[in-house]
């Protein structure tokens, strides 16, 4: 079905360019991981007051961007306020899912320890393995440790 000429104009008032489009905004009861198979997948669970977030958001752009169609990020976000989520996202562009977990449901599934915390899933789903943290000087490694997984 194609979108109505205002629909659109309303949705780039309220979302600014098709930019914005890239990405999708889930709910953490709609997401799955399958949605992603054929992918690989950089799950990474994030909250606004993590400082370390912030310096990962910019690194996850630029693999989003680089990578392309081989690896699909998901940043799922744990702040009990959606609008704190809302806030942190609007000082970066995010060119990929973000889901909300403000019950904590995906991120008790995983057994998150602390933020951030990223897994990395093979294109069938197979958990890869985890890295919890981020540092600037982790950047290089998790890029390596990315394209490997895309690699094979």
């Amino acid at each position: 079905m194609k979108p109505c000429h205002q629909c659109l104009v309303i949705a780039l008032l309220l979302f600014g360019s098709s930019e914005s489009f890239s990405r999708q905004l889930i709910d953490a009861e709609q997401f799955d991981l399958a949605d992603y198979r054929g992918r690989v997948v950089y799950l990474d669970f994030w909250a606004s007051w993590c400082t370390p977030c912030r310096a990962s958001f910019p690194f996850m752009a630029e693999m989003a961007e680089s990578q392309g169609d081989a690896l699909a990020i998901v940043a799922v976000n744990v702040d009990e306020q959606r609008t704190d989520a809302e806030a942190f996202l609007n000082g970066y562009q995010v060119p990929f899912d973000v889901v909300f977990d403000p019950t904590g449901l995906l991120a008790s599934r995983h057994q998150v320890p602390g933020m951030p915390t990223s897994y990395l899933f093979d294109r069938d789903g197979t958990l890869i393995g985890s890295h919890v943290g981020f540092r600037m000087k982790d950047r290089e490694s998790i890029r390596r440790w990315v394209t490997d997984a895309i690699a094979n």
